[in-house]
Parts: C-alpha cells; sequence; structure tokens
C-alpha cells in the first residue's frame, strides 16, 4: 500500500541540532584563530559573534576590511579542515536526535538540512551517525547568498521539500537561526545546546527543550498546529 502524502516536513540546523559540535568548533576557532591570526577567541565572543553565522562573515566583523573575499574563504575553509581533523572523531549527537529522525521517517515526514555549515562537515556528521540517508534534501550557506537571521536558507529548503512554510517546522539551537525561521513563517522547536531557554524564546521560540530526549512526531505536530508552547 502505499504511503500517504507527507502533511508536513522537519527542517534540521545541523551544528547544535543533530550534532554537540558547538564546544569542537568554539575550541577549533580558538586555536586556529590564536595559531593563525594571532586572535584570542573568548566562548562569549564565539557564541556572540561567530556561532551559527558564515565563517566569512564571522571573520569580516572580527577583522573589517583586513582580507579580500577570496582570502575569507581560503580562511574559512583552512579552519574548518582543522576541526574536521582535531575533533570529527569525538563528535557525538544531541541526545535523542537520532531516535527522532527514525521516527520521523516512519511516520514519512519530509526531511532536510539546513545550515550554514559546509558541505564537507555535513557529509562528516551524517556519515559518523549513520543518517545519510534520512536527508535526501540538504541545503548549505553555499545555497544561499544570505546567511541566517535571514530567512533564504529555510525557505529553500521548503521549496527543496515541496512543503510551503505554513507546514514546515524547523530545529535550531542558535538565535540567529530562530530568528530566520521564524521570518520564514515557520514554527520553531529549539534545544539549549548553544543559548538559554530565555535567548531563545526571545528570539521567537515557539518552544524550548534542553534537547530531544523529550521531542517526539507527535510533539512537532502539536507545535505546527498551535497546540503546545514548551
Amino acid at each position: 500500500m502505499p504511503q500517504p502524502e507527507p502533511t508536513m516536513a522537519v527542517l534540521f540546523d545541523m551544528d547544535g541540532v543533530l550534532v554537540l559540535s558547538n564546544p569542537a568548533h568554539q575550541a577549533a576557532w580558538a586555536e586556529f584563530a590564536q595559531e593563525r591570526l594571532g586572535l584570542t577567541i573568548t566562548k562569549e565572543m564565539f557564541y556572540r559573534r561567530i556561532s551559527g553565522r558564515k565563517n566569512e562573515e564571522a571573520l569580516e566583523e572580527l577583522f573589517p576590511n583586513q582580507f579580500t573575499a577570496e582570502e575569507l574563504t581560503r580562511l574559512s575553509e583552512e579552519k574548518e579542515q582543522y576541526y574536521r581533523e582535531h575533533y570529527g572523531p569525538t563528535l557525538e549527537p544531541v541526545p535523542g536526535v537520532v531516535e527522532l529522525i527514525e521516527q520521523l521517517r516512519r511516520q514519512n515526514v519530509r526531511l532536510a538540512v539546513a545550515t550554514s555549515a559546509i558541505s564537507q562537515n555535513v557529509s562528516l556528521v551524517l556519515a559518523r551517525f549513520g543518517i545519510g540517508d534520512a536527508f535526501p534534501i540538504i541545503v548549505t550557506a553555499t545555497d544561499v547568498i544570505k546567511a541566517k537571521p535571514d530567512p533564504a536558507i529555510y525557505l529553500l529548503a521548503a521549496e527543496k521539500c515541496d512543503m510551503p512554510p505554513e507546514r514546515c517546522v524547523v530545529l535550531e539551537d542558535a538565535v540567529a537561526g530562530v530568528q530566520a525561521a521564524k521570518r520564514a513563517n515557520m514554527r520553531c522547536l529549539a534545544v539549549t545546546t548553544s543559548h538559554t531557554t530565555e535567548e531563545l524564546l526571545s528570539a521567537g521560540a515557539d518552544a524550548v527543550y534542553p534537547d530531544f530526549t523529550a521531542v517526539n512526531t507527535q510533539t512537532l505536530r502539536n507545535l505546527l498546529y498551535g497546540e503546545i508552547n514548551g
């Protein structure tokens, strides 16, 4: 018997949502910036000025008018290679997310990854956790001109899912990502792997959880139809 047509899509950010990578990214940024650029990056700087953004945008803010576009791209690639080589083997999934993905697949929910990360990092994470087959649709920063909090990345993911924005639930961890989801007219469930509950609610999150251990398909359906505000 053919499966019924999907009635919703769930759009996953990656860092802090699929994978507990923010501590690794923070460490990689701190080490790379100190060694390569002579800049000390604190934890507060990382979460306020770097997390959830394109590397090139963060670098331009940290070093205004000091690098050409080509140099910014090269530095971004070098940093991400450093991250993959030094921290890739240590990455772990956000608690409950793999189980949630399997449940959503069984219930014929359309799934996509929409992330500011580069494709090599996405491939690393999906392969490490064995969830590549769950995501036929992947949208990265290179697919859009403007990064989060601009809604472009989530609108493109919804289009590729063939689902209107009002039938999409975004899973996020970053303030900029929550803002992007809400500007795309989508419901947003956030987890506190990068920011506090208060910060995420202030950004517009419709519900906030510590991780995905208490989140299931029905949680997301209820959120889509406005029945919870956790």
